[in-house]
This record gives structure tokens, sequence and C-alpha cells, in this order.
């Protein structure tokens, strides 16, 4: 089966403006149908860009960290603001909520939404996910056990002090959220792991935000944007961007 590589999605509307972020080994399909929504529904101008290495194949994140995303977020914040747009609004999705989080501690955010998103990520385990988006991925592409078990090896031998980055970049946007005063929400489903209703918890006593809202969804897992309560997140999505 042949993969198509995923692209950065904007779409334009009125002066209000949206950056929503996607998660790690994902791409813009996380974020796509809620962009849309909200482009159609109340017309703001949304943008999800898409991480270096990401959507394409898996070899590629052999070779990116997450300073690499960050830049990618930052020069996507600033092109929005380079179109003139004035009022900015993040949403976030698991990493993508990381990094949501680390931009409004560092720039004037207008609304700030959440989701998924974790306290601590040890490098093993973000390993092991890059391991299984690989795998995935080659089983999707119709490759043998064999194919698929030489073509992993490079990501098997993988040194965990490569993901060790990625691990501090969480922890210091974590300890820092004071620092976000802007009005947030906060969502995570309740049929995740339970240690991103803790997170969700920890972020919504710690920012210094006067608007702030913890929202737990029943019947979502991790990629809330993609799950049963897609429609009822999205009209709360809507309600607080609006």
């Amino acid at each position: 089966m042949i993969i198509r590589p995923a692209k950065e999605l904007f779409l334009e509307g009125n002066e209000t403006a949206i950056l929503l972020l996607h998660s790690y080994t994902s791409h813009t399909r996380d974020m796509k149908k809620l962009a849309e929504y909200l482009n159609q529904h109340i017309g703001c101008t949304c943008y999800v860009p898409l991480y270096k290495g990401h959507g394409i194949k898996p070899e590629a994140l052999l070779n990116t960290t997450i300073n690499d995303w960050w830049k990618n977020i930052q020069e996507a914040y600033y092109f929005l603001q380079q179109r003139g747009y004035k009022k900015i609004s993040l949403i976030g999705l698991s990493v993508g909520g990381i990094f949501s989080l680390k931009l409004a501690q560092e720039e004037q955010i207008e609304r700030l939404i959440v989701m998924s998103v974790p306290k601590d990520r040890t490098p093993e385990r973000l390993k092991q996910r890059l391991i299984d988006y690989a795998k995935a991925y080659k089983q999707l592409e119709g490759k043998t056990s064999e194919m698929i078990a030489k073509e992993l090896l490079p990501f098997q031998e993988m040194p965990l002090h490569s993901f060790k980055t990625f691990q501090e970049f969480i922890h210091h946007t974590m300890d820092n959220v004071s620092h976000i005063t802007a009005p947030v929400e906060i969502y995570y489903g309740n049929k995740d792991d339970s240690l991103y209703e803790k997170s969700a918890g920890f972020v919504f006593e710690n920012v210094s935000s006067n608007d702030k809202k913890i929202k737990a969804f029943p019947n979502s897992t991790h990629l809330m944007t993609l799950g049963k309560d897609k429609e009822s997140l999205f009209e709360e999505v809507m309600s607080f961007i609006k």
C-alpha cells in the first residue's frame, strides 16, 4: 500500500486565528476535522502545521528532535503574526498540548486548549512509541514480518539519551505553567491512561489564569479529536473560542 505524505493545513477565515498542534508520531489528521469545523461554523482562520519528520516514512524521525519540532511551532506562530493576525489561540493534543503550554508561556495568547497532555514521559516510553509507530506504518505498507524486523533495527538501536531531551522539554514546560495567564480549558478522556487525568489536574491547579476549566470526556481515549466524543468536544471548543 502506498501511503501519501501528510501536508500542513491552512484555512483562511476572519481575524481570529487558531494554531492547532498535533501529537507525536502523528500528523495533521489529528486536527483536520476540528480545524474544518471551526472554520465552517465560526469563520476563524485555522492553521495546522506539520512537524519535521512527521507524516512521511518513519525513518525521517530518526534524524529529528523535539527542538526541530519546537522551531516548527514557533515558525507557525510567527507565520500567523506576519499575516496580520493579532488574536491567536492555541489548541494542542498530547505533545501538541505541551507545545501549546510552552508557547503560552512565551507569547501573548488569546485562548488556550490542551487535550490529553502528559506531565511526564520516560525516554523508554517515548522510544517505544516511535518503534510502535514505525512497525504499524510498515505493516500498513504491506511489508513482510522479516522485512519489518530488519527495518525496525535502527529504531531499536537508538540510544535512550536521544529521548532525554524530549523528556526534559516536557518537564521544563510543566515546571513553568504558572507563567500562563490566558484563559484555558484542559480536556482529558476517561478511557485514556489515568496519568492524563492527573496531568490535566496539575495544569488546572498550577496555571495562573483566572478563567480556567477542566473537563472529562467519558468515551474518549487518547486522540480525543478523532474519538467517540468528538462532536461534543468540537462544540465545547467552539463555545470557548468564540
